[in-house]
């Protein structure tokens, strides 16, 4: 009998000790599938204010698509954060506010992940996601919108497409965002 004890002790403090790696495990698979890069990777921002339409290329480069990530800052800049845009599990950039930046890349399906940077780990940040078929010589917009409650201190964030028409204004109007990893 306390041979049994002893066991179901022992296989109960395994259990214990393994499920949160394996649920950590799971959450990073999880993460990776949705096209987020790792939480950690930061971006410093400025923003180029007299950047203007004729600041980007207009046609992506030979073979490539280019995808634009725009946010308008609906929270009225009183709660303006850093919000990182990743293709694939790769960190590609940041906005600060409402601004746009811009990447290329190769044709095929490709994952999508904005993720806002309020702290250091995925708790402290909202994600959205989502995904599309590139083909070469494409142009593609997407928006990352962030919303914050002051009074209650929640966030909610999303991504999606946007038309062309739309997109070639927000970018026409909004601010360059010139990002580079913090080290």
């Amino acid at each position: 009998m306390q041979n049994r004890m002893r066991t179901g002790a022992l296989a109960l403090g395994l259990m214990m000790v393994l499920l949160p790696v394996l649920a950590q495990n799971s959450a990073d698979a999880a993460i990776g599938l949705s096209g987020c890069g790792p939480i950690n990777v930061r971006f410093e921002v400025k923003i180029d204010v007299k950047a203007s339409s004729g600041n980007h290329p207009v046609q992506p480069e030979p073979g490539k698509a280019l995808v634009f990530f725009v946010e308008e800052d609906i929270n009225l800049n009183l709660v303006t954060h850093t919000t990182r845009g990743d293709v694939d599990g790769q960190p590609m950039g940041a906005n600060y506010g409402s601004s746009y930046f811009y990447f290329s890349v190769d044709p095929g399906v490709h994952h999508l992940c904005a993720t806002t940077q309020f702290g250091t780990s995925a708790e402290d940040s909202e994600t959205a996601v989502a995904h599309f078929t590139a083909e070469a010589g494409g142009i593609y917009y997407f928006e990352m919108k962030n919303l914050s409650w002051i009074q209650s201190a929640e966030h909610d964030a999303s991504l999606f497409p946007l038309d062309s028409d739309e997109g070639k204004l927000l970018t026409g109007t909004l601010p360059l965002a010139l990002s580079r990893r913090k080290k």
